[in-house]
């Protein structure tokens, strides 16, 4: 499985987000761990929850400062979210239909991690750029 670790290429340069990003990683990694130990069903779903509700705060963070500073792509940032949430749920689906299989362990691994890195190095820094050039700063 591949492991999603934070690096500074994955900075889009304003902190709260970077900070967000770093916790939101963390969390991936606490589930690929939970699913690679085979923890046991309850805690593999409590980890999984955790993940989601992690990502539902992130992206709710993201979007309330795209909408405060009149970001003009935050509706097509939101569908790339909303896309997320989508594949999210359906792993949640093949875990409770399914349990632990190799298919829902190389999709965590592989998917998100792909997923996660396109989106920050492409979709947030597109908006770190449109940050700095308003000198805009999140707090």
């Amino acid at each position: 499985m591949s492991k999603i670790k934070w690096d500074e290429s994955l900075s889009i340069g304003v902190e709260l987000i970077d900070e967000q990003h770093k916790k939101w990683i963390e969390h991936i990694q606490n589930v690929q761990a939970a699913i690679e130990a085979r923890r046991g069903m309850p805690q593999i779903a409590n980890t999984l929850d955790f993940l989601i509700n992690y990502t539902q705060f992130h992206f709710s963070t993201e979007e309330k400062s795209m909408s405060e500073t009149g970001y003009s792509e935050l509706e097509n940032h939101r569908a790339k979210h909303e896309e997320l949430k989508g594949t999210l749920d359906n792993l949640i689906e093949d875990f409770r239909e399914d349990g632990v299989t190799e298919k829902l362990s190389e999709a965590i691994g592989t998917f998100l991690d792909n997923w996660l890195r396109n989106h920050i190095r492409v979709v947030d820094q597109a908006f770190a750029a449109f940050l700095k050039e308003k000198r805009i700063q999140l707090t």
